[in-house]
């Protein structure tokens, strides 16, 4: 008999695959019996006794492998493509994500829609320069992945937010619910705006809020409604901690409820953009920060470190003007490759950091009445006069008045233009108002308001006096 080699190969999604080959030996062949259904040849399943099971190797259409060639096509046996919404199901995710709730399969239908990727994308664009710090300290502190998302439903990541109730940054801290979290409000700074003491002051919260209530949804809608909503509603409960529960019992406000599902659609979506075809912009800037022993005005630093004045404005937002506060324990943010180079300009004491007006003491001259004419404070004015004595001054002495309280990030209506462009107030001179102090009240400079009112930076504002000022937000 002619020599014949034959190889079978069963591919299936549900059976299992066999081999049978034929042993190569003079005057016999045998063949294992095998399942019908790996065959091209179809067999019928009515058989009567002593019929075989398949048909003769003779009569088998099938090619040897080794003779064949043409590469076998098994597209047609590959599984289906699972679906987006399958495949991020199979996803990990540090918080369980409640798929089929309705209100979060809308937020998340919406996200995934152009308009809302559209968002998302701006949002992550504006993330860029905060990522790499956020996203550091959320392992470091050994919570979820997805919080390093909370901002884009906080703030859209603009650390100059504020919210019709005062909430203020990237993280949206109320004024009253900063004690205890290593920030404070100051006629210098807002540490809100700080994005790195408010990213550790908001994971901290939500790490307190969890070891409260053991559940990361119900610490979350807390970081929204506040802890002690949420306690009474985990009492309503009976002690049931499963924010789904609550969801359903409506036992916090609608706020709090649409809040976390909100959240959460978001964060699986960025958690996993290139599931979704979202392409986001890298961590651009990674910050270091440096500590100051002088007072400096950032715009003055960044022409001299060649760093944009506009990146030094984003990562010291905390500033109410572009003036560090007198204080030597500030902590300046700068790039970190420009490090070696800001800390050279810095030691150098011969380099001019902040813009000054030489005054000269007339009769009568007191340091008070100084300082409120510039609308500088004392201990400022005394800082950056060496020796000074305060309540010694002399006739012709000369003091450095710093006027570098430009406001950081002014007001868009501010008066920065011609009188025309400019909305507009009315201000009633008070006792001891300055064009200064009312400069630094209103958000703009000494000399624009001089400008807006067509007076001399010099001349004397007379008590009941009429002052175009830019007009309130």
């Amino acid at each position: 008999m002619t020599k014949i080699r034959y190889i079978g190969i069963l591919v299936s999604l549900c059976i299992t695959v066999s081999l049978a080959a034929a042993k190569e030996e003079e005057g016999a062949t045998s063949l294992a019996a095998v399942s019908p259904e790996g065959f091209g040849t179809s067999v019928s399943s009515e058989m009567s006794a002593g019929e075989t099971a398949i048909e003769s190797p003779e009569e088998l259409q099938s090619t040897p492998l080794e003779e064949s060639d043409e590469t076998p096509d098994l597209s047609q046996l590959q599984p289906e493509e699972l679906s987006i919404e399958e495949q991020a199901k199979n996803l990990q995710y540090d918080i369980p994500m409640p798929w089929g709730h309705e209100l979060f399969e809308k937020y998340r239908q919406y996200y995934l829609s152009d308009g809302g990727r559209k968002i998302l994308l701006a949002t992550m664009e504006r993330a860029a320069p905060f990522m790499d710090y956020i996203q550091s300290k959320v392992t470091e502190y050994g919570v979820p992945q997805e919080l390093a998302y909370l901002p884009v439903i906080e703030s859209a990541f603009s650390p100059f937010a504020v919210s019709r109730s005062g909430a203020t940054g990237i993280w949206q801290f109320m004024r009253n619910s900063i004690s205890g979290y290593g920030m404070t409000v100051t006629d210098w700074v807002d540490d809100r705006r700080d994005f790195m003491k408010s990213t550790d002051a908001a994971l901290n919260k939500l790490v307190d809020n969890y070891n409260d209530v053991k559940d990361w949804p119900l610490a979350i809608a807390a970081y929204n409604a506040g802890l002690g909503a949420l306690r009474r509603a985990v009492n309503a409960m009976g002690g049931d901690t499963d924010f789904w529960n609550i969801y359903d019992k409506g036992l916090v406000s609608k706020q709090a409820l649409d809040y976390v599902p909100k959240f959460l659609a978001v964060a699986s979506i960025l958690r996993y953009p290139d599931l979704y075809g979202l392409k986001l912009p890298s961590s651009s800037i990674k910050w270091e920060a440096i500590p100051l022993d002088r007072q400096i005005d950032i715009k003055l630093l960044a022409a001299k470190a060649e760093i944009p004045l506009d990146t030094l404005k984003l990562g010291n937002a905390e500033l109410h003007y572009t003036i560090t506060p007198p204080e030597d324990a500030h902590l300046l943010k700068i790039p970190a490759d420009k490090t070696e180079e800001v800390k050279a300009i810095l030691s150098d004491p011969n380099t001019p950091l902040v813009h000054y007006e030489i005054y000269r003491v007339k009769e009568g001259d007191t340091l008070t009445a100084i300082s409120k004419h510039y609308g500088v404070s004392i201990s400022m004015i005394v800082k950056v006069n060496a020796g000074l004595n305060p309540d010694r001054l002399k006739i012709g002495q000369k003091l450095m008045i710093p006027l570098s309280l430009q406001p950081l990030n002014p007001p868009s209506n501010s008066a920065g233009g011609g009188a025309g462009s400019v909305q507009t107030s009315t201000y009633t001179i008070q006792k001891g108002d300055t064009l200064y102090s009312l400069a630094r009240r209103y958000g703009t400079t000494a000399q624009k308001l001089a400008n807006l009112n067509g007076i001399y930076m010099n001349s004397i504002l007379r008590i009941g006096q009429k002052l175009k000022v830019p007009a309130a937000p």
